[in-house]
């Protein structure tokens, strides 16, 4: 007697198939994309600490002064904003990790919680409506569940195909450009979630971060931070040590040091729901 899975089962052998020789597709043109971008050549840390080499990843090499991993290879500066493209980075990049790509990740976040976990962050540390900056904002959603508290929101993505499909979609303000270079208003309330470790240059974004805020202002950071004093602090992670995208994993020590540097108060360092990284919140003193 033929059953129903006996039909089934080489339906589902082929669709299989055909979702490995995709996926395989796309990771072939990303290794591909990754194999013609521009590197420099990093030998210290933001902090000027020397690197050690570390066992988990040729990659990147540990801060042996604030303990920060630091990729040692990092494209140029100059090929990010093309980098992060809607159909190149939210696009191709997200598939081939087998992670959502930016029409589905609004959905995605709202399902793993952390949408609502960022809305708490929020009405925890700034709960009165003000005027919100979101680096990194893609794909949108947090500042358009602001929008409707009554938050006034500006958004900053590097590529402009990118920042065009998130004003279209979540109709928020969006600037095209990479922080800290490029002019942005000045806000109450600064958040960037999953941003830090792509910049390549950390002091300059904390010190945008200060300079941005309005004096008693906040910022919210989620970033990978290791918050355990051991040898070796990511080698479990190897989604962080990508060798392309992430250019600094950070320390406790390491953002410690990076909040007085840009004259900030640290408020809080914990760690985040799920495997977010940590939560680094910091305020601008009022005089």
């Amino acid at each position: 007697m033929i059953r129903m899975r006996h039909v089934l089962h080489p339906i589902r052998t082929a669709n299989n198939l055909k979702r490995k020789l995709k996926d395989s597709i796309y990771k072939g043109l990303v290794e591909r994309a990754n194999s013609k971008l521009p590197r420099n050549r990093v030998d210290k840390c933001w902090c000027g600490g020397q690197l050690r080499p570390i066992q988990s990843s040729v990659h990147y090499g540990a801060c042996l002064e604030c303990g920060c991993y630091v990729n040692i290879h990092p494209p140029v500066p100059e090929s990010l904003r093309e980098f992060y493209a809607l159909d190149g980075y939210w696009r191709l990049r997200q598939k081939a990790e087998g992670i959502p790509p930016i029409e589905e990740r609004g959905d995605y976040y709202r399902k793993d919680g952390r949408l609502a976990y960022w809305l708490e962050l929020v009405q925890r540390y700034s709960p009165k409506p003000c005027d919100v900056v979101e680096v990194g904002c893609a794909p949108g959603v947090l500042l358009a569940e602001l929008s409707q508290k009554g938050y006034r929101c500006s958004g900053v993505e590097p590529h402009s195909s990118t920042a065009e499909w998130i004003r279209r979609t979540s109709h928020v303000n969006v600037i095209e450009g990479i922080f800290p270079e490029i002019q942005i208003p000045k806000c109450d309330l600064f958040v960037s979630f999953d941003v830090a470790e792509h910049t390549p240059t950390p002091v300059a974004f904390w010190l945008g971060i200060s300079d941005v805020l309005n004096p008693g202002g906040i910022a919210i950071i989620q970033t990978p931070i290791e918050r355990s004093d051991y040898a070796d602090p990511f080698k479990d992670r190897r989604d962080f040590l990508d060798g392309v995208q992430h250019l600094y994993l950070y320390t406790d020590k390491s953002v410690q040091k990076l909040t007085v540097l840009a004259g900030l108060e640290l408020l809080s360092l914990d760690d985040a729901i799920g495997s977010l990284g940590q939560i680094c919140v910091m305020r601008k003193p009022s005089t």
